[in-house]
């Protein structure tokens, strides 16, 4: 049985930090300290890959963005190895649209003008800032987003204006709401209203958003340099036994066992939550409940390439106002989708399904269907003349 002072449990960012934090105090050697990751890759959420053999673009299977440039670690991080960032919006380009350029609408195959533009994220603004009120009040705390919004659009004068002052202006709040919940990854009826006590950065740092061109993984390749001889892949972990208060044995599902002074967890919410991890004791109550109270959004990223590009060189996000006609169980509808063409050059657009509706669709749907309903809709932006995809990479985070 090995045994270490510290053996940390997943090589996430947040492992790989940890380790390389803990050999950067000078308290702990290379062979002090062990990180257990049950994958074959280090980088959990953060996976960079080649888009295809065809293609060989770095693509982001997992985590893409750095959600602002002041005050975030990752800036420091970046300066620190010399990696570039792109930057594509001032601000959150998902609660905070305007300040992205090249954020375009569509109504069915109409591209709204730019004084629509302005006047839809004029609209969330508002809606954001009726929806933060409520939820400082008190007056509707347990109730879903959904509920409150419906609430807020009959009951509020100014948002019953806006409603009634053109005739598709219900269509466009309701796409600001769409860009609100694929930035919670969660649908409205998903999320409770307390959360948005505070909109202007809801879990982002200030300052713009960027891409990075070389990909996250950079970040991982820096800092888990010094620490490669202390990960173990492959090594799921099934239990966490700290009944001695002086060792900790961790066992994996392979029956090996490893020992340690202390141990640091940094396993997903979502494998937390799946009882997969036990712990010997039970953990403490106040842990068992914050687990139990806290979710986590889910994303399906649904990346397809074309043989050109056929939409607007200049377009960041493309959205478009859904059809409320139909019936959205019969369909798949992508609220917002991401041009790789400004960042890479290459005629790749993702869309991205999220909450419960990503996780339905992922049981139900192939690959290739999922694609397909996104070229659906964009043909019916761009007409039926555009030319068919010819690769796609669909991402599923299913736990």
């Amino acid at each position: 049985m090995s045994e270490y002072q510290v053996v940390v449990i997943g090589a996430g960012m947040a492992g790989v930090a940890t380790a390389s934090a803990l050999l950067a105090s000078n308290r702990f050697k290379l062979e002090d300290i062990c990180v257990l990751e049950a994958q074959k890759r280090i980088g959990g959420r953060i996976h960079t890959r080649v888009f295809s053999d065809e293609l060989p673009v770095k693509v982001e299977a997992g985590a893409a963005w750095i959600h602002g440039t002041e005050g975030n670690p990752m800036i420091e991080l970046a300066q620190k190895f010399g990696i570039e960032l792109e930057e594509v919006s001032a601000r959150n380009p998902w609660l905070h649209p305007s300040s992205c350029p090249g954020f375009l609408i569509y109504e069915g195959n109409r591209l709204l003008s730019e004084e629509e533009v302005k006047e839809t994220w004029e609209w969330q603004d508002l809606l954001l800032h009726k929806i933060q009120e409520l939820a400082l009040s008190g007056e509707v705390e347990g109730k879903t987003l959904d509920v409150v919004v419906d609430g807020i659009l009959m009951e509020d004068k100014e948002l019953r204006e806006v409603v009634v002052s053109s005739t598709n202006a219900r269509e466009r709040l309701a796409l600001c709401l769409h860009l609100v919940e694929t930035w919670m990854g969660s649908e409205s009826h998903e999320m409770q209203i307390d959360a948005f006590g505070e909109i202007d950065l809801m879990g982002d740092d200030p300052g713009a958003h960027c891409l990075v061109p070389a990909g996250m993984e950079s970040f991982l390749k820096h800092l888990s340099a010094p620490l490669k001889n202390m990960i173990r892949t492959n090594s799921c972990v099934a239990s966490v036994n700290y009944e001695d208060t002086n060792t900790v044995v961790i066992k994996c599902i392979d029956g090996s066992e490893v020992k340690a002074d202390r141990v640091v967890v940094t396993c997903s919410l979502g494998f937390l939550k799946s009882g997969k991890l036990q712990f010997y004791p039970e953990l403490p109550l106040s842990k068992v409940d914050a687990i139990s109270r806290s979710q986590m959004g889910q994303c399906m990223k649904v990346m397809v390439q074309f043989p050109e590009a056929f939409w607007p060189k200049n377009a960041s996000f493309i959205t478009q106002i859904s059809d409320t006609t139909g019936s959205e169980i019969d369909r798949v509808y992508f609220p917002v989708i991401f041009s790789y063409y400004g960042v890479k050059g290459v005629p790749i657009l993702e869309g991205d399904l999220i909450g419960d509706k990503a996780e339905a669709i992922s049981k139900t749907l192939s690959d290739d269907e999922i694609a397909r309903a996104l070229f659906l809709q964009l043909q019916g932006m761009f007409g039926i003349d555009i030319p068919e995809p010819v690769g796609n990479l669909i991402t599923r985070y299913d736990v």
